[in-house]
């Protein structure tokens, strides 16, 4: 039998001393390594292996696209003053291909624009008692997002402001494109100057939509990264005591540069992907669980552009439901961006994430990416319930054997 409870406050108490100790940690900082070396001296005192893989972010740049957009823009508008629509249309053009390729799927279009860093994701092991057949990963992320502006100025208005901007640039794209290719008289180009210039009320907006400071990240995502931990813990306190899986690795990941747009798991993704041919490799991560009540589980990621087990999901589903739990499955809802499980699916590993609050662009929870993303704001029940759901789904998945 396990103690879910003291699992539970083992979670929340451990987090809490981290947050306290580190605050803050943008994918890249001081802070943030420190916390992934932290996590790691824990797992190396009980785990069969414990280990930091470190890669290179290049910090600011997943958002940077925001600011190129609204800067060619403005330079768009001018252009059309000075009768250029040509000129305009491409510009906008090429902001437009970086937000599609940068945010829309998560492509590494400008990394290099900006400065590389390190960044440290956190792996420990507990291998099975006989022949490993298959492995399953339980994994949350350790760096906090950037504080978003929206989120805490008229977070009413979040999808309007952030929506309205992006619609007038491709308006104004548009019809500088007909313009560019269309023999009209100059009133038409200046007219649409008029526009261009007034719609950049809305768009320029759109520079002030992140914060160079970072949330505390309580829920998004430390203490997803420690329940890993935790259950890691669990699974290394069972072998132990002669109660070991026999065919299952277990690992426990936390990932690094998650809010710099999966970074982490695009490094782990592709060094590991050969591994994740020759077994079948499931799995479990966990983001933002402050609410019980709305448990879910995802079948798509990455603004929908990459599917996720439907097998895995409706599974987590069904023991969620037996243990008492509410739940259901979700596709991610476009232009809300990703998790960690999407660069894993794309190399075949059978992923699913659990989250645990409302998650489209009209609705999140009110500590969404802001600065009161705090432990207090974790429901303690909703932990509990995503690390009962994992041992439910780990017994399965060695009985299938």
């Amino acid at each position: 039998m396990i103690d879910f409870k003291q699992m539970t406050d083992n979670v929340i108490t451990y987090a809490s001393k981290l947050i306290d100790k580190h605050g803050p940690r943008k994918a890249g900082s001081n802070a943030c390594q420190n916390c992934a070396a932290d996590l790691h001296k824990e797992m190396e005192s009980f785990a069969d292996e414990a280990h930091i893989e470190e890669f290179k972010v290049h910090t600011g740049a997943f958002l940077g696209w925001i600011r190129i957009l609204v800067t060619l823009y403005t330079a768009a508008t001018v252009l059309l003053w000075f009768k250029m629509p040509f000129i305009s249309a491409a510009l906008l053009l090429i902001g437009i291909l970086i937000m599609i390729f940068q945010f829309f799927f998560y492509k590494h279009v400008i990394d290099f624009l900006y400065p590389g860093k390190k960044a440290m994701n956190v792996i420990g092991v507990v291998e099975p008692e006989d022949e490993v057949k298959q492995e399953i990963i339980i994994s949350g992320h350790h760096d906090s997002a950037s504080i978003f502006n929206f989120f805490i100025h008229q977070p009413k208005l979040y999808g309007l402001r952030v929506m309205g901007g992006i619609g007038i640039l491709a308006t104004i794209f548009v019809l500088s494109t007909i313009l560019a290719f269309i023999n009209l008289p100059p009133l038409y180009t200046t007219i649409l100057a008029i526009l261009a210039s007034t719609g950049a009320l809305i768009v320029l907006q759109l520079w002030f939509f992140a914060s160079k400071k970072a949330t505390p990240g309580a829920g998004d995502n430390l203490t997803s990264s420690v329940m890993a931990l935790e259950a890691l813990r669990q699974v290394a306190e069972n072998k132990k005591a002669g109660k070991g899986l026999k065919h299952t690795r277990i690992k426990a990941i936390s990932f690094d540069a998650e809010e710099e747009g999966l970074r982490g798991a695009y490094a782990y993704a592709k060094k590991h992907k050969n591994e994740f041919t020759k077994i079948p490799t499931y799995l479990y991560n966990i983001e933002c669980l402050y609410y019980l009540d709305e448990i879910f589980f995802m079948t798509s990621d990455i603004n929908c552009s990459v599917r996720l087990s439907k097998e895995l999901s409706e599974s987590c589903v069904d023991i969620a439901e037996k243990l008492g739990y509410p739940s259901c499955t979700k596709d991610i809802t476009f232009l809300t961006g990703g998790t960690d499980s999407g660069e894993l699916a794309k190399y075949g590993v059978q992923a699913t994430t659990l989250l645990g609050m409302p998650w489209d662009n009209s609705e999140r929870a009110s500590v969404y990416h802001t600065p009161n993303d705090t432990i207090d704001k974790v429901d303690k029940k909703a932990v509990q319930a995503g690390l009962e759901i994992f041992f439910d789904l780990l017994n399965n998945k060695e009985n299938s054997l």
